[in-house]
């Protein structure tokens, strides 16, 4: 019988056929997942290369940001790490009003006192940020027995002190009986055990001296951090009356950051703010011609333990006459800004400014005991003149009253009418410096 083998030869060509296709379609799956595998390795190491380079990066930021002579303060920290405004939004919803002790600024030459707080807004006499001076020099416009360099916090230089010596601003002339310092002071690192003696203090002198003087005034703080920074040692030396005190006041938080100081000079008094605190007040510091020059003060402060204590955006500006030593001169003082009605004892809105700071002199000092003595000019009849000045001065002392709580037994009133002019009442001018109030203590 005759086989026929052509359905078995194509059978197994089929099967060959098939195994090839299987072999083919699974090497070309191989070659896939080879080529996937290597597109995702190298995905992987441009992803480790990146993140190396932002770590590098990173680092080298920081690098440049713990350079000697580089520092932030807690707010320069936070704003950076806040890089999209979150902190600085936060910070003034916590602060509507805005305000910021930092740098000094200038503005118009009047004097506007709040409860307390003062802002120095006189002729500018001399004030200097460090702006020409090169990062780790000394400034050009000081002098020192000691040592410093220039350093920059956050965005301004600040001259950082070092060892135990004055430090002093080359003034281009004595200062005036009125004035004011301003300046910041930014302070890192003083939880180092051994800041026990580290200090800082202004001193008021009456001549340009690079060294402790042989009479002064001064006013010197603790820079013990979380040890003994809760005083002002406030003293004068080489003064027949000696003034000596310690003055309560903790501003333990304030250190390791920026702090705004504002020192007011008025004739003997001397005032100084911390940012808007007044935390000293001495009636007769600055007597005997002291305080024509001034010089900053630091002890102890060890660059190896890497200390800083350092002085920025210094003005001082040139300020009137404050209204407590009006009214303690003994002759007083007479004003044309208290203004009222015509005809009239009833007080103009524009009056309330100069009330109000003469209720807060009045208010901080129970001591003071004030004539109000009201002035008319020439127009009218004298009878009703001197009744008009008399009322005037009435309604002062009830404004007083009300607003400030000054006691009736501590102010008493009268009125000269038309009776003591200061000129001829000849013109509109010369009629409204008539129309004034005048204060003396008794």
């Amino acid at each position: 019988m005759k086989t026929h083998l052509f359905p078995a030869k194509a059978l197994i060509l089929g099967l060959i056929l098939c195994f090839s296709s299987q072999v083919n379609a699974q090497s070309k799956f191989i070659k896939d997942l080879k080529k996937t595998a290597e597109e995702s390795a190298k995905r992987t190491v441009e992803r480790n290369v990146e993140q190396k380079t932002s770590e590098a990066t990173d680092k080298a930021f920081e690098s440049v940001m713990e350079a000697p002579n580089i520092f932030k303060s807690k707010k320069g920290r936070a704003k950076t790490e806040k890089g999209d405004g979150t902190e600085e939004k936060r910070r003034g919803e916590a602060n509507p009003s805005g305000k910021n002790p930092g740098p000094a600024a200038s503005g118009s030459h009047s004097e506007i006192s709040i409860a307390g707080q003062f802002i120095p807004n006189g002729q500018i006499m001399y004030q200097d940020n460090f702006e020409r001076d090169a990062l780790g020099d000394f400034p050009a416009k000081w002098e020192t027995n000691s040592g410093g360099e220039i350093i920059t916090v956050d965005d301004f230089k600040a001259l950082r002190t070092s060892g135990t010596g004055f430090f002093v601003p080359m003034l281009p002339r004595e200062l005036p009986e009125n004035y004011a310092v301003e300046f910041d002071l930014f302070t890192f690192n003083l939880e180092y055990k051994g800041t026990t003696a580290l200090r800082f203090g202004i001193h008021l002198v009456e001549q340009p001296l690079i060294s402790k003087a042989k009479k002064g005034a001064e006013i010197e703080m603790p820079l013990w951090y979380k040890g003994a920074s809760d005083y002002f040692q406030v003293e004068t030396y080489g003064m027949p009356a000696k003034i000596s005190n310690k003055i309560p006041y903790d501003y333990t938080e304030k250190l390791n950051d920026i702090i705004h100081f504002t020192l007011l000079k008025n004739g003997k008094r001397v005032r100084l703010f911390l940012d808007d605190t007044k935390v000293v007040d001495i009636p007769s510091l600055a007597a005997d011609n002291l305080g024509k020059y001034i010089q900053f003060y630091v002890r102890e402060v060890d660059l190896q333990k890497n200390l800083v204590v350092a002085l920025a955006n210094l003005k001082i500006t040139e300020e009137g006459e404050d209204l407590r030593s009006k009214l303690l001169r003994a002759e007083g003082f007479s004003t044309t800004a208290i203004l009222f009605q015509t005809a009239s004892d009833k007080l103009q809105p524009s009056s309330f400014e100069f009330l109000n700071q003469l209720g807060e002199v009045l208010k901080s000092d129970e001591f003071i005991r004030v004539q109000i003595i009201g002035h008319t000019d020439s127009d009218g009849d004298e009878a009703s003149n001197q009744t008009l000045s008399e009322k005037r001065a009435a309604s002062v002392a009830a404004y007083l009253q009300e607003k400030f709580g000054i006691a009736s037994n501590r102010m008493q009133t009268s009125g000269k009418g038309e009776t003591e002019p200061l000129n001829n009442n000849a013109s509109p001018a010369e009629k409204a410096a008539n129309r004034r109030v005048e204060f003396k203590k008794y």
